[in-house]
């Protein structure tokens, strides 16, 4: 192998590790009396948004797996019910450790929180009629494709309707 492109390659991972390792260190200071989430920039937010967010989308596949798939329930209660627990969890994690919100208004908060994602459950659901019901399509690749469409917009809900700080 050539030296100088393995230190080039090893370069490049390099930086993308350190990338990485920047946003989830960024959630350390969570429980601070600082306010970070004023000057802190978007990438740190939507990497932090990405990475812990898969918690919320771990449950959210695992339980519509195993009622799916293991206790052969209807696709579209399963999706119900990963929803629901998915959703709970995504709300924690997004207030927390992503954006940072102190409030003293949590539970207005989650029936807000809810209500958007209502909203991209809906889309979600329609995805999923749309490739299992008429295309005929695999049900674990179709809930791919509605998660990936109810994440962009579960963010941008979150950022700037939900956990917006103001003044």
């Amino acid at each position: 192998m050539n030296k100088k492109t393995d230190l080039e390659e090893e370069n490049s991972l390099t930086k993308i590790v350190d990338d990485v390792s920047e946003g989830i260190n960024d959630a350390g200071p969570v429980f601070s009396t600082e306010d970070y989430a004023e000057s802190e920039s978007n990438g740190k937010q939507a990497v932090r948004y990405l990475l812990w967010g898969l918690l919320s989308v771990v449950v959210n596949f695992g339980t519509f797996f195993i009622l799916y798939r293991v206790l052969k329930a209807n696709y579209q209660v399963a999706n119900i019910v990963a929803w629901f627990l998915g959703v709970q969890v995504g709300f924690w994690v997004d207030r927390v450790i992503v954006f940072r919100h102190k409030s003293s208004t949590a539970f207005k908060e989650m029936l807000a929180f809810y209500g958007t994602r209502i909203l991209t459950f809906l889309i979600e659901s329609a995805t999923l009629w749309v490739g299992i019901s008429l295309m005929s399509a695999n049900g674990a690749g179709t809930k791919v494709v509605g998660q990936i469409l109810a994440i962009v917009g579960n963010y941008i809900l979150s950022k700037f309707f939900i956990f917006k700080n103001r003044k």
